[in-house]
């Protein structure tokens, strides 16, 4: 590189340093390393009509080469604030506040109130993760947590201060269940369907046990299941060219209800443990060939 045009380089990095087009540890550091660590004077006349027909393209060839340097130099700079991040931090705020006063005054009022007062909140908490879904995913799932586990823990508390019966609790956690397998395919999120479909069978396992209880014999047991996970985990793969995330979700769950029939009847006195032991060896052993033979759709379900 020939005088002239070092020297024009280096009045303009010292032009960017004064008017702070770039910060100052940029400019001192392009400045060391065209100067070579021995900065020259550079004359007046530099900076007339050469340093405004200079660009910051006249460096970037060599501002590039050293990109990879200056920007470990990078200063953190702090996002702006936007008007959906205070309305998010006042909404929160007053969330919080009314958490706090319901939770001194809520037994003072009706129980119509109280469901009103349940629903509004579920409702504006699923609404905020429809909102946030795209913007701030982290803020969904916090949405969503929080709108389920008040339809769930402010459903049975209300039903129970009505007075209303078991089976009529079973349907209404039911009832969030499938909600739960329709937020997942309105949100795209696995994991609720993995909880809406283990719910279900939780609720499945807790309204048969009574009837497999009765003249139990363990044959009659695996009638309640067994079809049920081959189900699941045959829809798994089908599904599997048409989407892998929902294919995984239903095999691994079918895989879960082909262990229900002994989960169960460890609740049952009348069947035995020997009996229980003997047929989940074999179907660990059923489950482990299947996994074998079938592995690279596990593989792809499980992201192993």
């Amino acid at each position: 590189m020939d005088d002239q045009r070092k020297r024009t380089i280096i009045a303009e990095i010292e032009n960017w340093r004064r008017n702070h087009l770039l910060p100052e540890h940029y400019c001192i550091f392009l400045l060391n390393l065209y100067t070579e660590g021995d900065r020259p004077n550079t004359p007046a006349s530099v900076g007339g009509n050469e340093r405004m027909g200079t660009a910051p393209g006249m460096l970037s060839g060599k501002v590039n080469s050293t990109s990879s340097v200056t920007n470990s130099y990078a200063p953190r700079t702090v996002s702006p604030v936007t008007g959906k991040m205070v309305m998010a931090w006042l909404l929160g705020a007053f969330v919080i506040a009314g958490l706090i006063l319901l939770a001194f005054h809520f037994n003072r009022f009706q129980t119509p109130m109280q469901i009103t007062i349940f629903a509004c909140f579920a409702l504006v908490f699923y609404i905020l993760g429809l909102i946030y879904r795209r913007s701030a995913p982290p803020l969904t799932h916090l949405f969503l947590a929080l709108s389920f586990v008040i339809l769930i823990a402010g459903g049975v508390y209300c039903i129970q201060k009505l007075d209303g019966s078991m089976p009529f609790i079973l349907f209404y956690l039911g009832f969030v269940c499938m909600l739960l397998c329709i937020s997942a395919i309105v949100f795209g999120y696995a994991y609720l369907l993995y909880a809406g479909l283990l719910g279900l069978a939780i609720l499945y396992g807790i309204t048969t046990v009574h009837r497999v209880e009765m003249d139990y014999t363990w044959w009659k047991s695996e009638l309640y299941w067994v079809p049920l996970a081959c189900l699941l985990t045959g829809m798994g793969f089908l599904m599997n060219k048409a989407n892998v995330k929902w294919a995984g979700v239903f095999a691994v769950c079918g895989l879960a209800f082909f262990f229900g029939a002994e989960i169960q009847a460890l609740y049952i006195p009348a069947a035995k443990r020997d009996m229980i032991q003997l047929l989940l060896f074999i179907k660990v052993f059923i489950a482990s060939t299947l996994f074998f033979f079938t592995r690279g759709y596990w593989y792809a379900w499980l992201r192993l």
